[in-house]
C-alpha cells in the first residue's frame, strides 16, 4: 500500500508541533535575566529642591571661609548639641530669613516689616540655641554631684584618676558623659588632665567643676587623699545646688512677671491688628511710626536685659 507523501508530511508536522507544545509545557523553565539587568542603567534623579539647597549650601560655605564673623558660630552649635554642619545650619537660616522677609513684605505691604521679620527669625534662632545651651549646662550641673561620687568610688577601687574618668564617662548620661569623654581623649593624646578639666568647666560655665579641677591640681602638687578631697567637693556642690534651687523657686514669680510684661505689647499689637484691620497702619506704614517702632524695639531689648539681670541670681 502506497501512502500519500503529502499525508505523511502533514502527520509529521502535526506530531512535531504536538511534541514542541508538550516540551514547552512540561520542560523545566529556562532561567531568565531580570528586566532591571537587561535595561540600561541611568543616574538616579535628584529632586529639584535638593539641587537648589545644595547650591545654597555651597554658596554659604564659600562665604564663610576666611571670615571671622558668622551668623552662628560652630562653638554655639557644639554647646547646643547640634550635630548638623555649620554651613547647612547657616543655609537653613538664610532660607528662613529670606522667607520671613518675603512674608512680611507681602503681608504688611512694607519691606521694612519684612526686614524686621527676617531679623526676628535670626534672633529667634539664636534664642533657641541659647535655651538649648542653658538647658544642657543646667543638666551638667545636676549630674556633677553623683558623677563625682562615682569617680571617688572608682578611685577607692584602685583606679587612677584618668582611668576612673574614662570608665565613668562610658556609663554616664549626656551631657556630662560627652565632657568626660572629651577630657579623657585629650588626656590620652598628651594634654594635661587639669587643663582639659578647666577648659571643660569654662565651656560649661560650671564653677563647681572648676573647683574640682583646682582641687585635683592642689592635691597633685601637695599630696593627700584624693578620695576625701572629691567627697568634700561633691558635698559642697550638693549644698550649693540646694541653695540654688531654693533661689530659683523664689525667683520664678519674678521671671513669670517679666515674661508677661515682655509679651504684653506684642500680644496687644497682634490683637488690635486682628480686631480692627488697618488700626496699626500709621505705626507700620509712616516714617514717624517706623521710627517710633524702631525706638520701641531698642527700649524693648534694654528692658529685657534689665529684667533678666533683676531676676537672675548667681550662687
Amino acid at each position: 500500500m502506497i501512502m500519500n507523501p503529502m499525508l505523511v508530511t502533514g502527520v509529521l508536522i502535526v506530531m512535531g508541533a504536538v511534541g514542541a507544545l508538550a516540551y514547552a509545557l512540561l520542560a523545566d523553565p529556562v532561567p531568565r535575566i531580570a528586566r532591571s539587568r537587561r535595561q540600561a542603567t541611568s543616574a538616579p534623579t535628584v529632586p529639584l529642591y535638593r539641587v537648589v539647597f545644595g547650591s545654597v549650601v555651597k554658596v554659604v560655605d564659600a562665604g564663610l571661609r576666611g571670615r571671622t564673623w558668622a551668623p552662628v558660630r560652630a562653638s554655639e552649635l557644639e554647646l547646643a548639641d547640634v550635630r548638623t554642619p555649620l554651613n547647612v545650619v547657616v543655609a537653613w537660616l538664610a532660607i528662613g530669613a529670606a522667607g520671613a522677609f518675603g512674608l512680611g513684605t507681602i503681608a504688611f505691604r512694607n519691606p521694612f516689616m519684612g526686614l524686621v521679620l527676617a531679623v526676628g527669625a535670626w534672633i529667634g534662632f539664636k534664642l533657641v540655641l541659647r535655651t538649648k545651651v542653658a538647658k544642657r549646662r543646667k543638666a551638667f550641673a545636676s549630674q556633677l554631684d553623683p558623677t563625682l561620687r562615682i569617680v571617688a568610688s572608682a578611685l577607692r577601687a584602685g583606679q587612677s584618676l584618668p582611668i576612673a574618668i574614662a570608665s565613668v564617662a562610658q556609663d554616664a548620661e549626656p551631657p556630662i558623659s560627652d565632657e568626660l569623654k572629651r577630657i579623657s581623649n585629650e588626656a590620652r593624646v598628651g594634654r594635661d588632665l587639669v587643663e582639659a578639666m578647666l577648659e571643660s568647666a569654662q565651656r560649661m560655665k560650671s564653677e563647681d567643676f572648676r573647683w574640682f579641677a583646682e582641687a585635683v591640681e592642689v592635691q597633685r602638687d601637695t599630696g593627700g587623699n584624693l578620695n576625701d578631697v572629691i567627697d568634700t567637693v561633691a558635698e559642697t556642690i550638693r549644698d550649693r545646688a540646694e541653695i540654688r534651687e531654693k533661689i530659683r523657686a523664689n525667683a520664678s514669680e519674678g521671671k513669670a512677671s517679666a515674661w508677661v510684661l515682655m509679651l504684653l505689647p506684642v500680644g496687644l499689637g497682634v490683637l488690635y491688628s486682628i480686631m480692627r484691620p488697618g488700626y496699626m497702619d500709621p505705626l507700620l506704614q509712616t516714617g514717624v511710626g517706623q521710627l517710633l517702632l524702631a525706638a520701641s524695639a531698642v527700649l524693648y531689648g534694654v528692658a529685657y536685659v534689665w529684667m533678666r539681670a533683676i531676676v537672675n541670681f548667681k550662687v
